[in-house]
């Protein structure tokens, strides 16, 4: 599983909550409530590199990733092929 981390790391460079962090990098507030929530789903690589600048880290600190060995046996969904009428 990703997880973005970026309360941890907001946190140790004295931001103390998603209104704070939103007022420091000029994001909207509701992307920061997601990102310190951990409920984002996606992100710009604009909003990465904001967070990077302010947060003084490289993206791949941004991010924690935890292997879940039950995903990976899980088999991959298949698209199913057309028959084209001719």
């Amino acid at each position: 599983m990703i997880r973005l981390v970026v309360r941890e790391i907001a946190q140790r460079e004295g931001i103390k909550n998603s209104n704070a962090l939103s007022q420091a990098t000029g994001l909207p507030y509701e992307t920061c409530r997601r990102l310190w929530q951990e409920k984002a789903t996606m992100i710009s690589l604009s909003t990465v590199e904001r967070l990077c600048h302010v947060l003084r880290v490289r993206p791949s600190q941004l991010f924690d990733y935890e292997y879940e060995p039950d995903k990976a046996k899980r088999p991959h969904k298949t698209r199913r092929k057309l028959s084209r009428k001719v």
